[in-house]
């Protein structure tokens, strides 16, 4: 069975991951307030910067800038020993500001309420990928930007989750606009690849499958049936005169073999009872 696509790629969800520390609060019980506040306002009084940057995560935010420019705050000094500068009140992380997790290297700028992000956020990580977006107690909530090496994701997310309508542009030229599901691409959407072709239909799991179309860098089309990214079932080829029927595609050596058969039957591409159209194309579908 021949396929558009020979390659398998693993989909990456796009669930925001924060530490864990981020749901600790430097007061434990309203009983330990004033031991606590003294603590934290000793440590914060020693301490003059959150620590020096992982490279990468140095160069990301050089380029993105600050979040929130002309930043004024005290320090605090976290459980987990990483290093808040911004705004407080009684101890507690409450307005801007910005946390360094010196150890794992994520670099993290928000707006808290009582201790709790609530509001726009940013975070790098050490690897350069990193996400801006509104949350809401902690998790991912609203309008929000994935961005790593391979790709910028723009979208809503639900509960750290991306869901609903978004965009995914990815630097090998492809563009994704439509349906995602539990941070995947699925639903409905449009494809358009860097070799000139669109895809239009029905999407899963981050592949073209079921019902859609796609037209060809030669305005020549096929509607019909996916699976998995490959042209596989009942359609239609339209180019001079339309061709009804079963249809099976491959692709190698920078050419795409879509096989029509007449009738439904078995794959068997050296039959010499289908016909077989080429095109030629140097790159093709992800």
């Amino acid at each position: 069975m021949g396929c558009v696509s020979t390659k398998d790629q693993h989909i990456k969800q796009f669930n925001i991951k924060l530490p864990d520390s981020i749901n600790q609060t430097t007061l434990q019980t309203d009983l330990d307030l004033s031991d606590s506040l003294d603590q934290y306002m000793q440590i914060g009084m020693n301490l003059s910067s959150i620590g020096e940057l992982h490279p990468k995560v140095q160069l990301v935010h050089q380029e993105l800038g600050d979040l929130f420019p002309n930043l004024q705050g005290q320090y605090l000094l976290m459980p987990d020993q990483s290093i808040y500068f911004g705004q407080t009140l009684n101890g507690k992380r409450n307005g801007q500001g910005k946390q360094h997790w010196q150890k794992e290297g994520n670099l993290l700028e928000g707006i808290w309420i009582d201790n709790q992000l609530n509001g726009r956020a940013r975070m790098i990580y050490p690897n350069g990928d990193y996400f801006d977006g509104n949350f809401v107690n902690n998790v991912a909530n609203g309008i929000g930007k994935f961005v790593n090496s391979r790709k910028e994701v723009k979208g809503f997310w639900l509960n750290n989750k991306l869901i609903g309508e978004g965009t995914e542009i990815r630097k090998n030229g492809t563009i994704y606009t439509g349906q995602f599901q539990d941070g995947k691409i699925h639903g409905q959407g449009k494809f358009e690849f860097a070799n000139g072709c669109v895809y239009k239909g029905n999407v899963q799991k981050g592949k073209m499958h079921g019902n859609g179309e796609l037209i060809f860098y030669d305005n020549t089309r096929y509607v019909g049936e996916f699976r998995n990214n490959c042209i596989q079932g009942r359609g239609i080829y339209e180019a001079s005169i339309p061709i009804h029927g079963w249809f099976h595609s491959k692709y190698e050596n920078q050419t795409i073999f879509l096989y029509f058969f007449r009738q439904e039957t078995p794959v068997l591409v050296d039959n010499q009872d289908c016909t077989l159209i080429q095109k030629q194309l140097s790159t093709f579908f992800d």
